[in-house]
């Protein structure tokens, strides 16, 4: 049996040295290139409407048609009502930056954006891409929307429920989505309020509202999707005991777990690149004796590399293209 009380403060310092997870690419406004190609992350055409309360709204979508996720930050220009300047005589710029619906944008999807621009101020351009944070962290399959695209009710709203369909805890759960009108225009970009914590099976309503002054128009909603705050990279063995892990791969996860009756932890995996890619895994060596090996559809996978430090177990191995199961056996060891 594990004992988790000393050992675990001192398993989760080892392991807080591979938690950083994000590369940063600083653009320039407007200018998108990169040695990922984040010429690929592409924003769609944008809309406006003036709300009740004589604000501008700036709508629009931003997709990652790449291969890795990435976080995304939209900019917009605005100036003074009054036309202010500054000491050089130019006219003063304020630029209002903020992040798209989605927190993490993964390959092959989208998330909308929304500026609400006071009155006392006026929109220089359109809004712009200013940042792309590549996050080379993996997708896991952690929560299902159940919704409908047609609109509900008078106000046009959209509804449906997120269920949790992972091992760990959800936090901080928002829906979001792009309203449209028979044309397929954009009209709105909606979001949902806040969700504070979804548990494992647990399934929750939502509900996500349009500006009423354009409610009338809305035929469907595209693009649903969610933002959640990362979940605790910690892996739940049963009976109150746990690991902390360190997952890397640019691929899709589904039904991560541990198998108690195997010792293993299993999952399924589909790369987001078609011809495969590189994953690696670190937990730590909680026993001298502890001897892990890579099973992939039912075999042996004897390409994999496993080494230990005595503190340490490195798992590394590349995972071809398509989908595939993955069980890491021996994880608890011998005690």
């Amino acid at each position: 049996m594990i004992k988790f009380k000393s050992s675990l403060i001192v398993v989760l310092a080892i392991l807080t040295t591979f938690f950083s997870l994000y590369m940063v690419v600083m653009l320039i406004p407007n200018a998108y290139a990169s040695e990922n190609n984040d010429s690929l992350i592409m924003m769609t055409e944008q809309r406006t409407f003036r709300d009740s309360d004589g604000n501008l709204n700036i709508i629009g979508v931003v997709d990652n048609n790449g291969q890795i996720p990435v976080g995304i930050t939209v900019g917009l220009n605005t100036t003074g009502r009054d036309g202010s300047t500054s000491a050089s005589g130019d006219t003063t710029i304020t630029t209002i930056r903020q992040p798209i619906f989605g927190r993490i944008i993964y390959p092959f999807a989208g998330a909308p954006f929304k500026f609400v621009v006071g009155p006392e101020r006026s929109v220089t351009g359109k809004a712009f891409i200013t940042n792309i944070n590549q996050i080379p962290v993996p997708y896991y399959n952690l929560l299902k929307l159940n919704y409908s695209n047609i609109p509900i009710g008078e106000d046009k709203f959209l509804t449906g429920t997120a269920k949790n369909v992972g091992p760990f805890d959800l936090h901080n759960v928002t829906v979001y989505a792009s309203a449209h009108n028979r044309n397929g225009t954009q009209l709105d970009s909606v979001r949902s309020n806040v969700i504070q914590v979804i548990k494992p099976g647990m399934e929750v309503a939502f509900t996500a509202k349009p500006y009423p002054g354009i409610k009338s128009g809305i035929l469907y909603y595209s693009c649903a999707g969610f933002d959640i705050n990362a979940p605790a990279t910690t892996l739940d063995l049963g009976k109150g005991q746990f690991i902390p892990y360190d997952l890397r791969g640019l691929a899709r996860i589904s039904d991560f777990k541990y198998d108690n009756t195997t010792d293993s932890i299993v999952f399924g995996i589909n790369y987001y690149s078609p011809s495969g890619g590189p994953l690696s895994l670190k937990i730590p060596q909680l026993s001298e004796k502890q001897s892990v090996s890579v099973m992939m559809d039912g075999k042996v996978y004897k390409q994999a590399s496993v080494r230990m430090d005595g503190k340490t177990v490195y798992i590394d191995f590349f995972v071809p293209r398509e989908d595939h199961q993955v069980q890491i056996k021996g994880i608890k060891g011998s005690y």
